[in-house]
């Protein structure tokens, strides 16, 4: 009688420990884009390392939060252009996309918080000033012609 209960403690420890392994720890693992979107636009808890030309992503679905899908992203490695993009490495944000969606988590920040966020539009602005103090003779000049 005692072996039996024994056993079916064990049994049920086991059960137990699967459930919640499954439920809280497991996730997916994409080797490609296109398993990961899949992932993506189910919401499934995945993780992908989107080793693209110039920068190494990593993005990790923690699954829907508020009717929402909550992709954490991280910059791993910034391979090439500016050195002022290094920066990034090592800098993380969330992203909480509408459920179904197939877009690149980084590609609307508008829908992401976090120090990466923060950084990418630090390094937009500084683009846009560098753009308009170099432009400003041909912008005057223009000005000129107009008048």
């Amino acid at each position: 009688m005692k072996k039996a209960a024994l056993i079916a403690f064990i049994l049920m420890s086991l059960v137990l420990i699967a459930i919640i392994y499954f439920t809280f720890f497991f996730s997916y693992k994409c080797d490609d884009a296109s398993c990961f979107i899949a992932h993506q636009e189910k919401c499934v808890k995945t993780k992908f390392i989107n080793d693209v030309e110039d920068v190494k992503w990593l993005y990790y679905i923690k699954g829907k939060e508020d009717g929402k899908c909550e992709i954490d992203v991280n910059v791993l490695q910034v391979k090439q252009g500016a050195i002022d993009k290094k920066i990034l490495e090592e800098k993380s944000m969330n992203c909480l996309l509408p459920l179904g969606s197939i877009a690149s988590p980084e590609s609307d920040l508008l829908k992401c918080h976090g120090v990466l966020k923060e950084e990418m539009q630090n390094l937009i602005i500084q683009k846009l000033h560098s753009y308009i103090i170099e432009s400003v003779g041909e912008i005057t000049e223009e000005l000129r012609k107009a008048v």
